[in-house]
């Protein structure tokens, strides 16, 4: 199959790309800094270029690399726990929720996720398939968090946060790497890393991995059936051409399968039948960017990335093809306005051929996004206050244009406070399925008739738009202590909801009655809170990182299906770091998790609650001797296992159980 897709699918892609790429910002050793330096670390996703976190007029937070390797963490949505205002949820051995700022689920269609500005978000669905997003996790230089829109920069869908995993150039890669784990969930996990040179200022890496989850439990005590493997490699390249000129060419290719006990409907009486199923899944990308640098306030960068995807399941099967180009040009005008403006065309083609549960009309399409930005960040007052102000212009053939404007303030009296406030609107645009689909989710018997709940699409629709407003204040009184503050508000209009077709009417061709829920913008809502983020050393060999985040929410709602869902009022995160002697190091993470309501098909009402939870994972590292190093973590121990979400309707609830693994890293 790999080499079929190889093939077929990924040479064919590789002549869409030209040397093109966006300006590699020199990635930084962030293992060392105090806190005062994370602060000054340079963050690229609040406005696409490079800036100081302490001076971004935004709710972002930074996952550094050694956070994921002291976390434990084995997968981009473990990492992600450890941002405040972010709510991961895992609904099953081979699935994740994860959202920003509520409206949790599977596929939150309000969350942009970048892996080094490449998108991957899925216009299936209006979300991400986390279990094919992963790259290597000891390649990650920094994971951006940001909470609230950022669509003026990254366009549509960008509503509730955006999430941009960057990795680290090739030359920082050099030499092998070798890791070895196994554990009672974690089953086993392998990878390699080999990096080298091409001459000068060339520099190349290679890299593959294995990894393999056993099945969890679902809430009965039954296995979930939900066991999975995924196989992926890939490579980088960074050269410098010129003294001016910068390049890099990228690329992933995975293959894999996943397991799954389905609930769905039938054709013979009772009408619902649970299936065990197994789904294919197979992708690639390649990314190439070419930065010029014209002088130290200007310069001009071109991307283009072609990624593909095969998945086949009983649900949907489902085919894609996406080419990507970006180009962006910043300059300084005067003394006091530095200017971004881009122009961004995006073509995607899919291919349902063969789908059982979902029906698409029409099988296979292709849609065409364009879009212009512009932001001008203008400094007062000797860069003690900083005005940005910019819109994004986007065409989709959904919605048709979008207009996504935002403004923000920056204030910094001195070096130790920072204060901001913004004024933002985001859009996010219908889904392939949302336009185009029709799903049957359930069948009863009705007196020795058939009764079939679906879904049915509505194409005309608009989209979903957010006014959010925020404010936030950074303290840094000394070397050893930051405070990260975020309030913010925000007023959803035309929201989609399923409303209830009654009363059921009958399907003559096949003779069953048909039960339709419909998709229509008959809702708005409304959500507010805070987040903080504490980070403390209390010497040169303990630090504390604290995240809390509040949130509230009410919304209008005249039909049968509510918002109540997805919102999480209370979370809490508390890690540890202890280096406890030159070669061992301990690291405690406590989490709490507040109630969370789910939407979830089965229950007797819309909304499913899943109480709270607290839980603790522990990581032992021991260097056994430079290059060398042994860990064994443990995860969830408070308890036996603990419901997370529900919300896939296809399925049964699933426990997230207690696990334990260890295993071996070695550089050369």
């Amino acid at each position: 199959m790999l080499y079929t897709f190889l093939k077929k699918v990924m040479l064919p892609g590789l002549f869409l790309i030209f040397p093109t790429w966006c300006p590699a910002a020199q990635t930084q050793d962030l293992t060392t800094f105090s806190i005062e330096e994370l602060m000054d670390i340079k963050v690229t996703s609040v406005s696409k270029k490079s800036q100081r976190l302490s001076d971004s007029a935004a709710a972002i937070f930074v996952i550094t690399r050694e956070d994921i390797k002291r976390s434990g963490a084995t997968s981009i949505p473990d990492a992600l726990r450890m941002a405040p205002g972010v709510n991961v949820a895992r609904i099953d051995a081979n699935k994740w929720a994860i959202n920003c700022r509520g409206f949790n689920s599977r596929f939150s269609p309000s969350l942009q996720v970048l892996v080094d500005g490449r998108s991957v978000y899925t216009p299936s669905f209006s979300g991400v398939y986390w279990e094919v997003t992963d790259v290597l996790l000891e390649d990650v230089d920094r994971i951006e968090v940001i909470r609230g829109p950022g669509a003026t920069i990254w366009g549509s869908n960008a509503v509730n946060g955006v999430i941009n995993i960057i990795t680290r150039q090739a030359n920082e890669t050099q030499g092998g790497f070798v890791q070895a784990s196994a554990g009672s969930v974690e089953k086993n996990m392998m990878a390699a890393r080999y990096g080298g040179t091409m001459g000068e200022d060339k520099f190349w890496r290679i890299y593959a991995k294995h990894h393999t989850i056993e099945d969890f439990q679902r809430l009965s005590g039954e296995d979930a059936g939900d066991d999975w493997q995924i196989n992926q490699a890939g490579f980088r390249m960074d050269a410098q051409i010129s003294s001016a000129d910068d390049f890099t060419v990228q690329g992933d290719i995975y293959d894999g399968h996943i397991h799954q006990d389905l609930y769905l409907y039938s054709q013979v009486s009772p009408y619902m039948d649970e299936f065990h199923v197994k789904t294919d899944i197979s992708g690639g990308n390649i990314m190439g960017r070419w930065t010029k640098v014209i002088s130290g306030t200007s310069d001009i960068t071109v991307k283009t990335s072609y990624d593909a995807m095969h998945r086949s399941e009983d649900i949907l099967n489902e085919d894609r093809h996406n080419v990507d180009v970006e180009f962006q040009h910043r300059f300084g005008l005067g003394l006091v306005n530095d200017i971004i403006w881009g122009l961004r065309l995006r073509h995607t083609h899919d291919d349902y051929s063969g789908s059982k549960v979902a029906v698409m009309d029409p099988v296979s399409t292709s849609d065409l996004l364009y879009s212009a930005f512009i932001q001008d960040e203008i400094s007062i007052f000797e860069d003690k206050i900083k005005l940005t102000i910019g819109s994004k212009f986007e065409h989709n053939d959904y919605t048709g244009l979008e207009i996504q404007p935002s403004t923000r303030l920056l204030w910094t009296p001195d070096e130790h406070h920072r204060m901001w406030a913004a004024v933002s609107r985001a859009t996010r645009i219908p889904s392939r399925v949302e336009a185009h689909g029709v799903v049957y989710l359930t069948g009863t018997d009705n007196a020795g008739t058939p009764v079939y709940t679906r879904f049915v699409n509505n194409e005309d629709q608009t989209a979903e738009t957010l006014w959010a407003w925020e404010a936030g204040y950074r303290f840094i009184p000394q070397q050893n202590l930051s405070v990260d503050l975020a309030l913010f508000f925000n007023d959803y209009r035309n929201l989609r909801i399923y409303s209830l077709q009654a009363p059921p009417y009958l399907d003559t061709e096949n003779h069953v009655l048909v039960q339709d829920l419909v998709l229509s913008n008959m809702s708005n809502a409304r959500s507010w809170g805070a987040e903080i983020a504490v980070d403390l050393a209390t010497g040169r060999k303990i630090k504390w990182t604290l995240a809390y985040s509040l949130i509230f929410h009410d919304y209008d709602n005249d039909e049968d299906f509510e918002l109540d869902f997805g919102f999480t009022k209370h979370q809490v995160s508390l890690r540890g770091r202890f280096d406890l002697t030159k070669n061992l190091t301990l690291d405690a993470w406590l989490r709490y998790v507040g109630k969370t309501n789910a939407n979830y098909i089965f229950s007797d009402t819309a909304t499913y609650e899943i109480d709270d939870y607290l839980t603790l994972d522990l990581r032992i590292g021991w260097q056994i001797r430079p290059g060398l190093d042994f860990f064994l973590t443990g995860q969830n121990l408070l308890q036996d296992s603990h419901l997370e979400f529900v919300q896939d309707a296809f399925s049964y609830p699933v426990e997230v159980p207690r696990s334990a693994y260890a295993g071996l890293t070695y550089k050369f």
